[in-house]
């Protein structure tokens, strides 16, 4: 009885912790935006790479293209236990973030080097 009644307590309050750090895979973070060159030019690389680790990384992305699209993603970031990380980079467009166990592990911003992630993926993954 006290269980449940704990149980219910704790769920009405939500999850005391971030959905970031209660992930069990890595979660690579993408902040993009339509008119970014770096963002196009990295766009080809990034869609290989999440159809190749999508089944063992989760993969986010913060589109910043406009300010309905920046709100959006301002709120799925803070959903996400990420709001820190969306409001320090919001303004670095094809910035990659990867997040494991809620510490952020590797970023790079316009790096088109494949290897490069797929360094940072392999690593991610141990």
């Amino acid at each position: 009885m006290l269980t449940a009644v704990f149980m219910t307590l704790f769920a009405s309050f939500g999850n005391f912790g971030t959905v970031a750090s209660a992930q069990t895979k890595p979660m690579v973070v993408l902040v993009r935006a339509d008119w970014c060159r770096a963002c196009q030019r990295l766009e080809p690389t990034y869609n290989e790479l999440k159809q190749q680790y999508g089944d063992r990384i989760n993969f986010v992305e913060f589109d910043v293209t406009n300010e309905e699209t920046t709100a959006a993603a301002e709120a799925r970031a803070k959903k996400l236990g990420l709001g820190k990380f969306f409001a320090a980079n919001k303004k670095n467009t094809s910035t990659v973030a990867i997040f494991k166990g809620g510490k952020q592990i590797f970023t790079a911003d316009h790096n088109y080097d494949r290897q490069t992630y797929v360094n940072a993926f392999e690593k991610a993954l141990k």
